[in-house]
């Protein structure tokens, strides 16, 4: 007996099999999760590539992928970006955040960390550690169109240690 040769089409056969498997996995974790129905699930990531070079992932929304009936029932952690501009002095946190009145939101900072709170119909929170410390009395925040941003001057680095001359 010999072996059965692969016709060209079963290498298709077998891709279409595994999106089918695939896409049976997706709806079986989604039954398992037991969600509310009308309740939106939103899961997104960004990255970006931090001033000392290292690239930064962070995730936003109201679902930890790999944690099954994991959902967040009423928080939804908003997309954010923060920037340094060495040039200008600044740090800057830009937060989408839609569906908010502006008199709703509450911000609260220290020199390493913001905390970015919203709640009217949605719900919003977050948590945000700064790559470089602030002065918290430089805050500036608007908010238009759904999008928050804050603005924070840089604190000033000051140097480490004393200067000592040698006689």
């Amino acid at each position: 007996m010999g072996m059965r040769r692969r016709r060209p089409w079963d290498i298709f056969d077998e891709f279409f099999d595994d999106i089918d498997r695939m896409i049976e996995r997706m709806f079986r974790t989604f039954r398992e999760m037991e969600i509310e129905p009308g309740k939106p699930l939103i899961y997104g990531f960004s990255m970006e590539i931090g001033p000392d070079g290292v690239p930064r992932i962070q995730h936003f929304g109201n679902v930890r992928p790999g944690k099954p009936g994991l959902v967040e029932e009423e928080v939804r952690e908003p997309y954010v970006s923060i920037m340094v501009d060495e040039d200008k002095n600044v740090l800057r946190i830009t937060a989408d955040m839609p569906g908010i009145e502006k008199e709703k939101i509450s911000i609260n900072a220290t020199e390493d960390t913001v905390v970015i709170r919203g709640e009217n119909s949605r719900k919003y929170y977050k948590e945000c550690k700064l790559d470089a410390p602030v002065d918290p009395d430089s805050a500036k925040a608007t908010y238009r169109n759904g999008v928050l941003e804050i603005t924070f001057q840089l604190k000033e680095k000051k140097p480490r240690g004393k200067e000592i001359k040698v006689e």
